[in-house]
């Protein structure tokens, strides 16, 4: 028993070794080139949504709904970057605004063109606006966030990602997710 345990051991630092020296050597690269400009990037993503307006049976309720991203950015030079990020929530709620309307929202769907600047090596701040579409209104939205990166081998990226949306005169959402990302080279 004590042969297989020690196998295994030695098994996981071999590979974790091997994974390790792979990303670091992928990391210099990327950092030594250091070259975004031309780049294009298409990430999807797992998270939830927060809305503390939410309305359950009449009562104000805070609601973490799950949701799904699918972004894509293009360096424009190499700190900035246009993107359109897009994102559902996966259940329909209630909200109440401010004027006591009641509002159902039926699995939105937001996009929100975004310009995003890479101010050092993995973060990246996020800025734009858009909206967010159900078929009983369409709302205009401002959304604001943050996204912190770590590079993986062959030119994948693995992300936490926050927004804040300010849907204009009626609610404000954060979202919270974890996203992996694609990179294109313009080579």
């Amino acid at each position: 028993m004590k042969q297989i345990t020690t196998f295994f051991i030695l098994l996981c630092i071999t590979i974790s070794s091997s994974i390790m020296g792979q990303n670091i050597h992928d990391h210099k690269a990327y950092s030594k080139n250091n070259e975004h400009k031309g780049t294009s990037r298409l990430t999807a993503g797992l998270g939830h949504t927060h809305i503390s307006e939410g309305k359950i049976e009449g009562k104000t309720e805070w609601l973490a709904l799950p949701s799904w991203s699918f972004n894509f950015d293009y360096w424009v030079a190499n700190k900035w970057a246009i993107g359109l990020q897009n994102d559902i929530i996966l259940e329909s709620f209630f909200i109440e605004n401010d004027d006591n309307e009641l509002l159902e929202r039926s699995y939105p769907v937001a996009s929100v063109p975004v310009i995003l600047y890479k101010p050092g090596k993995r973060l990246i701040l996020i800025g734009g606006v858009g909206a967010e579409f159900t078929h009983e209104k369409t709302l205009t939205l401002t959304r604001l966030g943050l996204e912190y990166g770590f590079h993986l081998p062959n030119k994948w990226e693995v992300s936490a990602a926050l927004v804040w949306d300010n849907k204009w005169n009626y609610y404000n959402s954060w979202g919270l997710a974890i996203t992996i990302s694609k990179l294109f080279n313009k080579h």
